[in-house]
């Protein structure tokens, strides 16, 4: 049977600080690669958010929105689905929201007062999931990495916008922990699509809406992560570039080895 290939991670602008390009221009690029459909998942409000922090909510919002909503609008004329989520972070580890709309957070400004754990339970309360986003990726403003193992449904093993050890570690960490594996491109631009720096998650029949999406996560349907390459197997990973806190169902931060965590030496702690 054929796969269809959907886009879980990029960026626009305005909403996205750190974005190059406008929803719509997307599009036809992803189309033009045989991606079956792409989710827009803008900085939220603790991250590289492009939007005034100052401004009133609903205003908030509706600017937040607006590079999704552009897609959406070029997407529509062309038959292509677009479908919408967001980045949220937090001590420089990132989440990947979906299941959730425009008028949820229009009725929802509270969103932008949870820690992990409340962003978790609230996000399931509402029928959505949460995908831990690129977990082992170090950059100059991240002192530690943070693991949440039951905070998350699903965790992004493969970022096309990270280090290859890093999505080793990745994917490891999502098999070993036993949630599903997603993989997306962290596309900022499309002017620099190409294959090489395209990933994102394959099934075997069309997503009506972004709840197929939420709903395979959840209930761990097949689907497969699509990379642009072959990763080496784990065994072969480095050790991770920063310390690395973990983080309980509680969200009570402890120490332990990531290593041994990831060669299945170390029982999980709940």
């Amino acid at each position: 049977m054929p796969s269809f290939i959907y886009e879980t991670h990029m960026h626009t602008m305005p909403s996205s600080a750190c974005s190059k390009s406008r929803g719509r221009d997307y599009v036809p690029r992803y189309i033009d690669a045989g991606y079956a459909g792409i989710i827009i998942t803008d900085h939220f409000w603790h991250g590289n958010c492009g939007i005034d922090r100052l401004l009133p909510w609903t205003e908030f919002v509706h600017q937040f929105c607006a590079g999704y909503e552009d897609a959406l609008n070029e997407g529509i004329k062309r038959g292509f689905p677009v479908f919408f989520g967001w980045e949220e972070s937090f001590e420089g580890d990132d989440y990947l929201v979906y299941g959730l709309d425009k008028q949820w957070l229009l009725d929802h400004p509270e969103v932008t007062a949870w820690d992990r754990k409340r962003q978790y339970q609230e996000v399931h309360r509402y029928g959505g999931c949460v995908v831990h986003a690129h977990p082992f990726r170090a950059a100059s403003y991240i002192r530690d990495i943070h693991l949440s193992p039951w905070l998350a449904d699903a965790i992004e093993g493969y970022n096309a916008g990270n280090q290859q050890h890093w999505n080793i570690l990745g994917m490891r960490y999502a098999q070993v922990r036993g949630l599903p594996i997603t993989a997306g491109s962290d596309n900022h631009s499309a002017e620099w699509m190409n294959p090489s720096n395209l990933a994102g998650v394959a099934f075997e029949h069309p997503l009506r809406s972004v709840d197929d999406y939420v709903r395979a996560i959840r209930e761990q349907q097949p689907m497969r992560p699509f990379l642009p390459q072959e990763l080496p197997a784990w065994t072969s990973a480095l050790e991770p570039d920063l310390p690395v806190i973990w983080h309980d169902r509680e969200e009570k931060p402890f120490r332990q080895s990531t290593m041994e965590a990831l060669r299945g030496e170390l029982p999980w702690r709940r």
